[in-house]
C-alpha cells in the first residue's frame, strides 16, 4: 500500500478528517472548503498510523494568493493538471516517524508525478518575519532572509530541496498572516528536488 493516502481512496479513513483542527498554517479554512473543487487531502501514513497531512490544490495555474488556492479552474478531472500546489503541510498528533515531514512530500510528489502532473510548488507562510524585520521589507531582503534558512517554514522546504520560485505580497491578509508578515507569502519550486 503506498503511504500516501488521497481523500476518497477506500484506504482514507474518514475519522482522519477531523485532523484538519491541527492546521497551525490555516485553521480559518473549512473542511469542505478544503475537499472540493480543486482541493484535496492526502495524508501520509506509516506503520498505520497518520503522520501528516498535505492539503494540496491542484489546477493549470500556479496560485500567488490565498484567494487564487480557494477559487477553482476548470480541469475534467483531479489529475488533468498542470500544477499540484501544497498550501498546509502539517505533523499529525501522535506521529513518531522522525523525518515523516521530508517523506510525506517526496511521497506526495512521486505519487502525483504517477497521475501526470507536471509541477509542485508550495504557497507557504513566512511566520516570524516580523519578528525579524522591524518594518515592511523589500523582496530582495526577503530571499536574502530566506535564503539564509531563517524562519521554520524556509528552513523546512530548503531543507527538502525545494527553491525559492516567488515572493508574494499581500498573498493573504487575514489577521493572521498580517501579524506574522504584512501578509507575505512564498511559493517553493519542488520541482527538482526528487530528480
Amino acid at each position: 500500500m503506498s503511504p500516501i493516502i488521497p481523500y476518497g481512496d477506500p484506504a482514507f479513513d474518514p475519522a482522519w478528517l477531523s485532523l484538519i483542527q491541527h492546521d497551525p498554517v490555516h485553521p480559518s479554512i473549512p473542511l469542505e472548503k478544503r475537499i472540493t473543487g480543486n482541493r484535496t487531502l492526502y495524508v501520509y501514513v506509516h506503520d498505520n498510523i497518520p503522520q501528516f497531512m498535505v492539503c494540496v490544490r491542484v489546477g493549470n495555474r500556479l496560485p500567488h494568493t490565498m484567494i487564487d488556492i480557494l477559487e477553482d479552474d476548470d480541469y475534467h478531472s483531479k489529475f488533468d493538471v498542470s500544477y499540484a500546489i501544497f498550501y498546509s503541510i502539517f505533523r499529525l498528533p501522535g506521529a513518531t516517524q522522525k523525518g515523516a515531514g521530508t517523506l510525506a512530500i517526496k511521497s506526495l510528489i512521486a505519487y502525483c508525478r504517477a497521475q501526470g502532473v507536471q509541477g509542485f510548488y508550495t504557497l507557504s507562510p513566512a511566520p516570524q518575519m516580523r519578528e525579524h524585520f522591524k518594518q515592511k521589507p523589500s523582496e530582495a531582503d526577503i530571499r536574502k532572509y530566506l535564503e539564509a534558512f531563517e524562519g521554520p517554514v524556509a528552513r523546512f522546504h530548503l531543507n527538502n530541496g525545494a527553491r525559492i520560485h516567488s515572493i508574494n505580497f499581500n498573498a493573504d491578509m487575514s489577521v493572521q498572516r498580517i501579524d506574522e508578515s504584512w501578509g507575505i507569502m512564498v511559493n517553493y519550486d519542488y520541482n527538482f528536488c526528487d530528480r
